[in-house]
């Protein structure tokens, strides 16, 4: 992968009213002695609060994820694929044109997305693209684990799998990776960690869910977590 070594410049604090602009963390590191940046900027395409503290906590620190409010970006992006791959390059490429529109290409490096599924094999797979909105449009996480649980009531099969799709656009060149976690869906839910499913996963290797496992251990096994290791990977090796 490679990382910009930069001179450090105050970015002014973004406001509607100057879109060039927003404010940025700026992240040191001392290397032989000196001091000097060592950053990519990253902006990533959602506005589940929850998922943004998951990614910053899974990235290493040298990866400095931006929000999209940092960027002035307040609108939701219609999801409108069939698939975890198309709503996940939709996003990823409609905040590349965002940046792209607003003249923001000089202040970050790029744009990623993610699109995670629940994939429940008694259930054909379902609720998978839908699993966001599976009990309703305006359905929230609670709705939707408990029609899981309704769903599966008296099913002994619950075997189920999280699939994570990531997009990341860098100098117009696309990058897709995914990543999976197997498991099965519990009874009942459990803990009080996590969001969405977590209450209700118990993954592969584990006796608790996601929501009962602390976060440094959920981001060290999960989708995402998976997914993202893989995008370092192949960022590694390509030319991006």
């Amino acid at each position: 992968m490679r990382y910009r070594a930069q001179k450090y410049k105050k970015i002014p604090e973004y406001s509607k009213s100057n879109a060039k602009y927003f404010d940025i963390c700026i992240k040191i590191s001392n290397f032989a002695g000196f001091y000097r940046l060592i950053v990519m900027k990253l902006v990533f395409a959602s506005n589940n609060q929850h998922k943004l503290e998951e990614v910053r906590q899974i990235l290493p620190d040298n990866i400095l994820v931006i929000s999209l409010a940092e960027i002035g970006f307040y609108q939701e992006i219609n999801e409108t694929g069939s698939t975890l791959e198309q709503n996940s390059q939709l996003k990823a490429e409609t905040i590349w044109q965002w940046l792209m529109n607003h003249n923001l290409l000089d202040q970050v490096d790029g744009a990623f997305a993610d699109d995670t599924g629940l994939e429940i094999v008694a259930l054909h797979g379902a609720p998978g693209v839908r699993t966001a909105r599976w009990a309703g449009e305006e359905a929230n996480d609670e709705a939707n684990r408990q029609k899981a649980l309704t769903e599966l009531d008296g099913i002994t099969e619950r075997q189920a799998q999280f699939r994570t799709v990531i997009t990341l656009i860098m100098n117009n060149h696309s990058l897709q990776v995914e990543g999976i976690v197997r498991g099965t869906i519990a009874t009942t839910q459990q803990g009080d960690g996590g969001f969405g499913y977590d209450p209700i996963f118990i993954p592969e290797g584990y006796d608790k869910t996601f929501a009962s496992l602390s976060p440094a251990v959920k981001n060290s096994i999960s989708h995402r977590a998976r997914a993202i290791q893989t995008l370092r990977e192949k960022l590694t090796n390509s030319n991006i």
